[in-house]
């Protein structure tokens, strides 16, 4: 995808602010992208931190409650914390995407299709204009 988009050089990492470092991820979550053909086993959670905050040109949060948690940790990432909601549509308007963490498969499904959804803005904007990240 990247070729055809023409974007070079993008690098992808996840961690988390709450999780236990090492564990593997939500068994709910491993079952509804197991039905969706994606796999892999060897996941582990890891902790943000400030190494993360340095090397990102942008962090994505879910949250709201996660953007304010990152900044008051890590100030310098101001410019950098952004809700991953802010893609889902035209408007830019950065909407939470609720953690379904413990809850309904419908939760599940439906944190999926809105993250993918922003994912598939991003990457578009970003092709676009290469400077949307920084």
């Amino acid at each position: 995808m990247d070729v055809f988009l023409n974007l070079d050089n993008i690098s992808v990492s996840s961690a988390g602010l709450f999780t236990h470092p090492g564990s593997p991820p939500d068994p709910k979550m491993v079952k509804f992208l197991s039905k969706m053909g994606i796999r892999d086993e060897s996941h582990r959670s890891r902790q943000m931190s400030e190494e993360d905050i340095a090397w990102a040109d942008i962090i994505l949060v879910m949250e709201e409650f996660h953007r304010l948690r990152i900044l008051s940790l890590w100030p310098s990432g101001y410019e950098k914390v952004e809700r991953l909601g802010r893609f889902v549509s035209e408007d830019s308007v950065a909407d939470d995407i609720a953690d379904p963490f413990g809850r309904s498969q419908y939760h599940y499904r439906l944190a999926q299709s809105q993250i993918a959804l922003a994912i598939k803005n991003l990457v578009k904007s970003m092709a676009s204009d290469p400077t949307i990240h920084k």
